[in-house]
């Protein structure tokens, strides 16, 4: 995989101490691989950015993915598919669809419903 989409849990991972996430977004980086965070996952995490220095530096090497208008329809869709409600997940699975790029998540049976109910064959990596 050449890109990445955060879920809000993988950007949570990112904003603790150390570990794994920091290293494995590092990684990421240094491979010169996309690392998407669809706005809304942003907004659902940025709670204090002075406070949150770690997540808001790793923020600065990801592209943030707006959602507008032209995305409404198709996570609609995809919810409706799916049975599901959260416009959030939905525009995740939506953007990893779009960008042909595995998913990094806290819970990777939601997330990988969705990107069934749409035909999306992507890896989902547990945050």
């Amino acid at each position: 995989m050449n890109a990445y989409v955060y879920d809000s849990g993988a950007l949570i991972a990112l904003d603790r101490p150390g570990g794994f996430a920091l290293d494995r977004h590092a990684a990421l980086l240094a491979r010169r691989h996309r690392v998407l965070v669809p706005a809304p996952v942003a907004a659902q995490v940025i709670r204090a950015p002075r406070r949150q220095a770690r997540l808001m530096l790793a923020l600065r090497g990801c592209d943030i993915v707006p959602f507008g208008r032209e995305q409404a329809a198709p996570v609609g869709a995809v919810l409706a598919r799916s049975g599901t409600s959260d416009v959030v997940d939905g525009f995740v699975a939506v953007t990893a669809a779009e960008n042909d790029a595995a998913v990094i998540t806290s819970d990777p049976d939601d997330i990988a419903r969705l990107l069934d109910s749409i035909g999306a064959r992507l890896p989902v990596l547990k945050a």
